[in-house]
C-alpha cells in the first residue's frame, strides 16, 4: 500500500518541525539516547530498512541525511511558504519531485535541489524498494544569514535568487553538482570526529556549501559571455519548443543558429545562461520527461512512446530512459500504475 504524509508550514516553523518530527516518528524509532547532538530515527520493520539522522546546528538550520529504502511507495505532500529554505542533495538512488508552479522531474544521484524564494506546494514519491542516500539542509530563510559570515546574506539574492526564472527553476528540480561541491556533501556523511566537536564540523561544511554555491562552482565552467540584449532572449526561449516540434528532424547547433539569426557561439552561449544546460542534454531530458508522461497517461506501445519522444530505434530509447530513471519504460509504467492502484485504495 502507498503511505501519505503531509507538511505545512501555515502554522510557523516551529509547527513545521513538530510535523517532521512526527513524520519521523511514524516511520522509525528514534534510538535511546540517540547520538549527542543528533536524533537517530531506524526504520521500523513494517515501512523499510535504513535510518534517519537529524542534526540541529547554529540557529535553528536542520542537517538531515537519508539512508533508507522503503517496502511501499511514500508520498510526502508539502506546503510551505516563501521564508522556507532547504537544499537537497541526492547521493545516490532517486525519487520523484513534483511541484505546483515549476513542474515534475525524477531527482537523482549527484543532482541539487534548491529551494525557490516563494511559496511551494507538491509532493515527494519515494518509489518502494529504491535505495536513497541524501543530505537536506533546512531553516527558516533569515537564519541562514549567520552561515555567509561576512558576506552576509544578501550574496545568496544577488547570486541565485537573482537568475533568470528558466535557470532558477531549473536549479529547483535538480541540476547535477560539480566534483567539489559532490565531495563536500559526501563528507557530511563520514565525519569521525568526537560527538562534542561533530556539530562545529557539520556546520562549516554547510557553509563550505552554501559558499561553492554562490561562487557559482555549480555551474558549468568557462568563459561567461557578454550580457544579452532583449532579442536574444527571446529567440532563444524558441529552442526547447523549436526542437519539441520537430523531434525527427535532424537538427545540429549550427542549423539551430541559422533558424535564429545567431551565431553557434552566441546561440551556446545565452542557452547556458537562460537554462543552465547544453541546448542538446535540455532537449533529451524534455523528450525523456514526455516519455515519462505517456507511458503513464496512455496505454501507448513502448515503440510508439520512442516514437512520440522523438526516439527512431526502440533499444535507443529504453537504454536512454533505463540510465536517466534508474528503471525500463515498462517497470516504470507498471510501478506508477501500481502505485496508483494503492493510492486508489487507501
Amino acid at each position: 500500500m502507498t503511505r501519505r504524509f503531509s507538511l505545512s508550514s501555515a502554522h510557523g516553523y516551529a509547527d513545521l518541525a513538530r510535523q517532521y518530527r512526527e513524520f519521523y516518528a511514524a516511520i522509525g524509532i528514534c534510538r535511546d539516547g540517540g547520538v549527542e547532538g543528533a536524533r537517530v530515527y531506524d526504520l521500523r520493520p513494517g515501512t523499510g530498512v535504513g535510518s534517519v539522522t537529524v542534526h540541529e546546528l547554529l540557529h535553528g538550520v536542520t542537517l538531515t541525511l537519508y539512508d533508507l529504502t522503503f517496502h511501499d511507495e511514500l508520498i510526502l505532500d508539502f506546503d510551505l511558504a516563501g521564508d522556507y529554505f532547504e537544499l537537497e542533495y541526492c547521493v545516490d538512488g532517486l525519487m520523484h519531485l513534483e511541484e505546483r508552479a515549476t513542474g515534475a522531474t525524477v531527482f537523482g544521484a549527484n543532482e541539487l535541489s534548491i529551494s525557490h524564494s516563494r511559496a511551494s506546494a507538491g509532493r515527494l514519491v519515494r518509489p518502494a524498494g529504491q535505495r536513497y542516500r541524501g543530505v537536506s539542509i533546512a531553516a527558516r530563510r533569515e537564519a541562514t544569514g549567520a552561515f555567509f559570515g561576512s558576506l552576509g546574506a544578501a550574496v545568496w539574492e544577488e547570486r541565485v535568487e537573482a537568475m533568470p526564472a528558466e535557470l532558477r527553476d531549473a536549479h529547483y528540480l535538480g541540476r547535477q553538482a560539480p566534483p567539489e561541491l559532490a565531495a563536500a556533501f559526501a563528507d557530511l556523511f563520514t565525519c569521525a570526529l568526537p560527538a562534542r566537536f561533530r556539530a562545529l564540523y557539520l556546520e562549516s561544511k554547510v557553509m563550505e556549501i552554501l559558499a561553492r554555491i554562490v561562487a557559482g562552482t555549480e555551474s558549468p565552467r568557462g568563459p561567461v559571455g557578454p550580457p544579452m540584449a532583449e532579442y536574444e532572449i527571446e529567440r532563444i526561449r524558441k529552442v526547447p519548443e523549436l526542437l519539441m516540434e520537430n523531434l525527427h528532424e535532424q537538427h545540429t547547433g549550427e542549423s539551430l543558429a541559422r533558424a535564429l539569426g545567431m551565431s553557434p557561439k552566441r546561440l551556446n552561449e545565452g542557452f547556458k545562461q537562460l537554462y543552465g544546460d547544453t541546448v542538446f542534454h535540455h532537449h533529451r531530458n524534455a523528450c525523456l520527461r514526455r516519455a515519462s508522461l505517456l507511458l503513464v497517461e496512455t496505454d501507448l506501445s513502448i515503440a510508439a512512446v520512442a516514437l512520440r519522444s522523438g526516439y527512431s530505434s526502440p533499444s535507443n530509447f529504453c537504454h536512454a530512459f533505463k540510465k536517466h530513471y534508474g528503471r525500463t519504460p515498462r517497470q516504470y509504467r507498471a510501478g506508477r500504475a501500481a502505485a496508483g492502484v494503492r493510492e486508489a485504495a487507501s
